[in-house]
């Protein structure tokens, strides 16, 4: 027999078909609305914390009027079991596949045929404008990682999952905090803490962010990988990105991996290139020497169109490294008139 929910008032829906199940609850469709999904705690998270869940996601309902027409499975309704107890609510319904598919060397051709640099930075600017609305609203991501996406192959179109981690922290309103994060995309000021004490910030969503960027334009490898040493997390932690000038030998200790990766980089524009390397040397130690979601925006942007004028290549995979020096001077004038007010750190 299929489960029904209850609304507020008592009025009750039959669940459809389970979309996902995870740690947290189950996902189910519901049948008269192919846009709308209906999430479940499991009865362990509501026994262990769902007074807490309940107030977050409430609170998240409360904002859903200034989020409604952004691209977020943002809770808009809550729903009951048969005795009036809480158990989950009902948000909007993301289509497509993860991110992690798209910044995969093989998963990408799978999922996305054809699949242009073009297409990926249009993706990652839909996520820094969500994230920008929701910086405005004292909403932060605080766990970033490429499952937390979804994009659809066709449309293009993004959509922010698991948003009822959030870190909810309003100026008319309580503090609930993220408790939940990834150690490999975690900015190092918040590691070796308890997730669920942490205020994340909007230096800390700019770090995690860069590293999904970073992720999904150089087909997956994380910035923080290298030839032996250190794993990703310890160099995150102290800040040793091995792309740029001065670092470490090809196939020496510290270098970057073997592989493509350097010539993915190569293709990256400047300015994108020296942002990378400001967040992750400088900007490991420092939050305030970290670009901000307003200039990775205009970084992506100006490098959206030099791909569109030619200027810089729209291959996934590029058969050779851009040539040094030879950036025409049309896009060097271009970039010129368009300086990033807000940052000092871009040369």
């Amino acid at each position: 027999m299929s489960e029904v929910v209850f609304d507020a008032a008592g009025a009750g829906k039959t669940l459809g078909p389970e979309l996902d199940r995870g740690g947290e609850g189950t996902v189910y469709l519901l049948p008269e609305r192919g846009d709308l999904v209906v999430k479940i705690y499991a009865p362990e998270k509501l026994a262990s914390r769902g007074e807490q869940l309940r107030d977050k996601v409430e609170a998240q309902i409360a904002t859903w009027p200034c989020l409604k027409d952004e691209p977020l499975a943002w809770p808009r309704m809550s729903i009951y079991d048969d005795k009036g107890q809480w158990i989950g609510y009902v948000m909007r319904r993301g289509a497509g596949v993860t991110l992690r598919k798209l910044a995969h060397p093989k998963l990408s051709n799978q999922h996305f045929p054809g699949l242009s640099r073009h297409f990926v930075v249009e993706s990652l600017l839909q996520v820094l404008r969500c994230v920008q609305i929701l910086h405005r609203q004292g909403i932060h991501l605080g766990d970033v990682n490429l499952n937390n996406f979804l994009c659809d192959p066709f449309s293009g179109q993004v959509t922010l999952i698991d948003c009822d981690s959030f870190q909810i922290a309003q100026s008319n309103g309580p503090f609930f905090p993220c408790p939940v994060g990834s150690q490999d995309t975690t900015a190092p000021e918040h590691l070796g803490v308890d997730f669920a004490r942490v205020r994340r910030t909007s230096a800390s969503d700019a770090f995690s962010l860069a590293i999904l960027m970073f992720q999904c334009l150089m087909l997956g490898r994380h910035p923080y990988d290298s030839v032996g040493g250190c794993n990703p997390v310890d160099n995150l932690r102290q800040g040793h990105f091995p792309y740029g000038k001065g670092g470490a030998r090809p196939g020496s200790q510290g270098a970057i991996p073997q592989g493509p990766w350097y010539l993915l980089w190569s293709h990256l524009s400047g300015s994108l290139k020296n942002a990378f390397i400001q967040t992750f040397t400088e900007g490991a130690a420092n939050p305030q020497a970290r670009p901000g979601i307003d200039d990775w925006f205009l970084l992506l942007k100006q490098y959206q169109y030099s791909i569109r004028q030619g200027w810089l290549s729209d291959e996934i995979r590029p058969a050779a490294p851009k040539p040094q020096g030879k950036l025409r001077g049309a896009l060097a004038n271009t970039l010129n008139k368009q300086p990033l007010q807000a940052s000092n750190w871009v040369s």
